[in-house]
């Protein structure tokens, strides 16, 4: 079997978890008997992030095979400094008491300069939790400074045990055919890093293991460093407040769709099952808001986005307010959901209070407007 079959392979797969498990927790939290028992919202939480690993490893292992290089973002200025700072918090506060605790060097001053951020966070997000993972326990003393040349920015991580650091630069520095994993509860971790050292190449850098008898063993990853302004980057486009009680929904699994269509049962609904069909629809018909779920085949959802701005533009048609419907960590829909022109974006599983919000919003702007 190629690596193209199995990859076709693992799209398949991880669109149908994706939509099993969004449509599964989100048929769950709408049972009003049972969402506020807290025994059972543990239960559901817990079952999420047992989901939410799985839907990852298999983007990972998806990503790991892919051949082409990943596309990157293109590049922007930011602190990242503040930016490893806000990666930790987050992996310290996930991470619960058993794993190691991460510590950012106190006094860490700001390293402002161009690179391809998300792609960095992403980075830095796998490697750090994959070295408190594997800690177990202690603490992971974690530094960064620009380089002597001020061509590259290093971090230095110092795992809680020595092993570790090792064990992480040998995954960031090999490839899937010439890795060997020492027991199953190592998968997940040795699978993200493995995508992390895929992607620190893209970037142009490099990850090594330093042993030194005078001081600890470290894993130090390098990336070319471009020096900033010190403004800081552009702020993020805003999201546009605009009507909506006409709604088109464009989402490919059945099951999605009905928990979406629950949920807008006041509303006019129409549905499309990919990017080129809601494209399409949109050309014929004026709708007030567009929600498009991202993962479809063909055209997937930001393709389809920027498609219908191009003929919004060419044509002469007022925006349509689209809302991104995604799985994606928050960042991701941000930052992709600026990027391709949309309006907005909600999380799935949907969220009734999350979506009655927005709607509530639509309908005072068009009352207002009218």
């Amino acid at each position: 079997m190629t690596n193209q079959t199995i990859l076709t392979l693992l799209n398949y797969l991880c669109n149908e978890a994706r939509n099993s498990v969004q449509a599964s927790f989100g048929l769950m939290a709408l049972a009003p008997a049972l969402a506020p028992d807290p025994a059972w919202q543990t239960c559901l939480d817990h079952s999420k992030c047992g989901a939410d690993r799985l839907l990852r490893c298999i983007d990972d292992i998806r990503e790991l095979l892919a051949t082409e290089t990943p596309l990157l973002d293109p590049a922007e200025e930011f602190d990242v400094t503040l930016c490893l700072g806000e990666t930790i918090e987050v992996l310290n506060l996930a991470s619960g008491d058993g794993a190691s605790r991460l510590i950012l060097k106190s006094g860490a001053r700001p390293v402002i300069g161009r690179q391809h951020r998300r792609a960095v966070e992403q980075t830095l997000m796998r490697i750090l939790d994959a070295v408190s993972k594997l800690g177990r326990k202690g603490e992971a003393l974690v530094t960064v400074e620009r380089a002597s040349d001020g061509q590259a920015v290093q971090f230095e991580i110092i795992p809680a045990n020595s092993n570790i650091a090792l064990r992480v630069s040998d995954w960031l520095n090999s490839d899937a055919d010439h890795v060997n994993f020492q027991d199953a509860d190592e998968v997940l971790y040795g699978v993200a890093t493995l995508v992390a050292g895929k992607r620190i190449r893209a970037l142009g850098g490099s990850a090594e293991f330093m042993s030194d008898a005078r001081a600890p063993m470290a894993l130090v990853v390098s990336l070319p460093w471009q020096a900033g302004t010190g403004q800081g980057s552009p702020p993020e486009p805003s999201q546009q407040e605009q009507t909506g009680l006409s709604v088109l929904v464009a989402e490919d699994s059945d099951e999605s769709f009905v928990l979406t269509r629950i949920l807008l049962q006041k509303e006019l609904v129409w549905r499309a099952r990919d990017g080129q069909e809601a494209l399409a629809m949109m050309q014929s018909h004026r709708f007030d808001v567009v929600l498009m779920d991202i993962h479809m085949p063909g055209l997937d959802g930001y393709k389809a986005i920027r498609a219908m701005r191009d003929w919004e533009t060419q044509s002469g048609n007022a925006r349509t307010p689209i809302v991104v419907l995604s799985s994606d960590d928050l960042d991701t829909q941000i930052r992709s959901a600026a990027q391709s022109g949309c309006s907005g974006f909600l999380r799935k599983p949907l969220d009734r209070h999350d979506l009655l919000d927005l709607l509530d919003r639509l309908k005072t702007v068009r009352t207002v407007s009218a």
